[in-house]
């Protein structure tokens, strides 16, 4: 093989499992680890890798915060199909919360029509779009992220203090194995923990795209959920470690 088709190998491998570890690398090459150790260099001068202890990541996985209106371009079907499996858990009355995002704005639709539902939300766009519709719904106060269209930190965490919900609803920037669920924000961050503490039973929905990356701010670990509800295309080992932290994975 020779040096650049070895190399177009190493990206292509990056860009499918997030990292490349080099002793692996050069075991699946039948190459010696300094030749790979030394193609990974050529491919960070590159920008296609990021050089990191062992190995390399792709720069593709690397955290990048999307816009809403990015968000709501990015696989619109899959996370559709997510939200419409995420709303068989919907109770017929009580209260439950429901993050702000691009995924759980999809479960709208399944929130119409319901009085005797309080929808307690950070979501700007999911209140306006139930709340003419006869649900009744409470919307935190606090600073309006916008790439979220959500409200955060520490006015909303004090009005989260008098609620409990039966079910609460979030979405996640990315899925790591090392990290668990993270968002880009802190104040996003304190106020998803708050929803998991102060609800019975938490549904995180997740589209394929979030797994591998990991965000600044840690908000759960696997354990800590009840429920993920995700796609077929999510990846089995990750689909192995939910079911090790005795995390329910729904396939939608």
């Amino acid at each position: 093989m020779l040096a650049e088709e070895r190399r177009m190998q190493l990206a292509e491998w990056s860009r499918i499992e997030g990292r490349i570890d080099a002793i692996a690398a050069a075991k699946r090459l039948d190459v010696a680890v300094e030749t790979v150790r030394r193609d990974l260099e050529v491919l960070q001068r590159r920008g296609v890798l990021r050089r990191v202890h062992g190995g390399a990541i792709s720069t593709e996985r690397l955290p990048k915060e999307f816009n809403f209106t990015e968000r709501k371009q990015s696989n619109p079907s899959t996370k559709r199909e997510i939200a419409k499996m995420a709303a068989r858990f919907i109770p017929a009355a009580g209260c439950i919360f429901v993050d702000g995002g691009s995924t759980t704005e999809y479960l709208a639709e399944a929130l119409e029509n319901k009085p005797d539902l309080l929808v307690v939300t950070t979501s700007l766009t999911l209140a306006a779009q139930i709340a003419r519709t006869g649900t009744p719904v409470s919307m935190l106060g606090g600073r309006v992220r916008g790439t979220s269209l959500s409200s955060v930190g520490q006015t909303a965490a004090k009005e989260l203090a008098n609620y409990h919900a039966q079910v609460a609803f979030l979405g996640a920037n990315g899925v790591s194995l090392e990290a668990g669920f993270t968002t880009a924000d802190q104040d996003e961050a304190l106020v998803k923990r708050l929803m998991i503490a102060n609800s019975t039973e938490t549904v995180l929905l997740v589209d394929n795209s979030k797994f591998g990356a990991a965000y600044p701010a840690v908000f759960a670990r696997f354990n800590e959920i009840d429920r993920i509800v995700t796609d077929m295309n999510a990846p089995q080992e990750y689909l192995d470690a939910f079911q090790a932290a005795e995390t329910e994975a729904v396939l939608a």
